[in-house]
């Protein structure tokens, strides 16, 4: 075996640029690998994290129709404050509900003012939410009952208004308006179409009543169900009871929309991994053609050391001498352009990555890296025992007499 081993370096040291070039195959092909499958969990794991930002038992209500040309958003104004009291009166699978209006307005403090979304909520809407006040508290239910003149303010706007500092007790003042800051949320970062940071939240009957003058007339409810097994029953409940009151009949188009986010995670979720496995298999045909690329040029170091291996054969070398030489030149490249790759995908995928696309997310697993150095190390077994078969089946007098 050492032997063998041995004379397999000496075989490979004698081209080493030919060598080289035949494990390119395997680096790209294990590199590529590495980096894909780190792109695809990456990109599940983010798109993971945004919808359980927003909360994995959460529906969404809002004003809109369905029809065969697609969903025509906010073309009616249907959700009103009575549609929120109805379903905490009739849908059992509910546990919160939060009634919104929201609007563009101008807010200032001092000599410093910004043009940010005014966002009127009900007291419930932190929790549903999954929001994290970091200074003072929410507003409560009486401020919503009592249309006071409280705000929270989300992270942008504080920074916007105040830059640092405890805010609490502080005025805003917003559409003529002197708003009361009662509480700052914690940074939440920008996802979607909306930056939630950059919000100024208020109790949705204040912002009905007193900035937007719109009779009840919300822009969303949000609501949480008691369960996630209970989500689909919660949302057939609340589409039962907005038909019920919009006097919505079997046969026509809903005038609200719903939106589930457990579905859309779970659809997210199986598209991702389609994604992953879709990624991953290219970088495997990758691997392949390397593995073939590793083939080729054994057969080609078969032909040229044809004199040699009839030599070695006539000293008193047998057909598995010569097999397993040829076989551990083919799994060294393997393996050898096995580790290189490794460490090209993992430094590519830390540091490439990073400064080529700051937006893309990746997660690095121990999993895949295994897998594709012990994958490169059968592409190498696979296509380096034909050659190394062909080199020991030779007959000695007809490798002697080649030129």
């Amino acid at each position: 075996m050492w032997v063998g081993f041995v004379a397999a370096l000496r075989g490979l040291a004698a081209n080493k640029l030919r060598s080289f070039l035949t494990m390119l195959g395997v680096i790209f092909g294990v590199a590529a690998v590495i980096v894909a499958v780190a792109l695809g969990q990456g990109s599940r794991d983010a798109s993971l994290k945004r919808f359980q930002r927003f909360g994995t038992r959460t529906l969404t209500v809002i004003p809109g129709r369905q029809n065969k040309s697609g969903i025509s958003f906010g073309t009616v104004s249907t959700l009103k404050l009575d549609d929120a009291k109805a379903i905490t009166r009739g849908c059992p699978s509910v546990r919160r509900i939060s009634p919104e209006r929201s609007g563009f307005l101008q807010a200032k403090s001092g000599n410093k003012n910004t043009n940010t979304q005014i966002y009127g909520s009900g007291a419930d809407f932190p929790k549903i939410r999954n929001f994290e006040v970091v200074q003072g508290a929410y507003f409560t239910e009486s401020d919503v009952r009592s249309k006071r003149f409280v705000c929270v303010l989300g992270w942008q706007a504080f920074k916007d208004l105040f830059d640092r500092g405890n805010v609490i007790g502080q005025k805003v003042y917003i559409k003529g308006q002197n708003f009361k800051i009662v509480g700052v949320f914690k940074e939440r970062g920008s996802g979607g179409f909306q930056n939630e940071d950059d919000r100024i939240y208020v109790p949705v009957t204040s912002a009905l009543h007193r900035l937007f003058g719109s009779d009840n007339i919300l822009s969303t409810l949000s609501i949480e169900g008691r369960s996630e097994a209970l989500m689909q029953k919660a949302q057939e409940e609340v589409t039962n009871v907005l038909k019920k009151r919009h006097k919505i009949g079997s046969n026509k188009a809903n005038d609200f929309i719903i939106f589930n986010n457990q579905v859309a995670m779970q659809n997210n979720a199986e598209q991702a991994a389609d994604f992953e496995q879709l990624i991953s298999w290219l970088a495997a045909v990758a691997l392949i053609v390397g593995g073939i690329g590793i083939m080729n040029i054994m057969l080609v170091s078969v032909t040229e050391r044809t004199r040699e291996i009839g030599i070695r054969k006539a000293i008193g070398a047998k057909r598995w001498n010569i097999l397993l030489q040829f076989l551990l030149e083919a799994v060294f490249l393997s393996l050898t352009g096995g580790v290189i790759g490794v460490i090209s995908g993992v430094l590519f995928t830390l540091y490439g990555l990073p400064a080529l696309k700051p937006s893309w997310e990746t997660t690095l697993t121990v999993a895949p890296i295994m897998v594709s150095f012990g994958f490169s190390a059968l592409v190498g077994i696979f296509f380096g025992y034909y050659p190394a078969f062909k080199a020991s089946k030779l007959d000695p007098i007809q490798a002697l007499r080649y030129e």
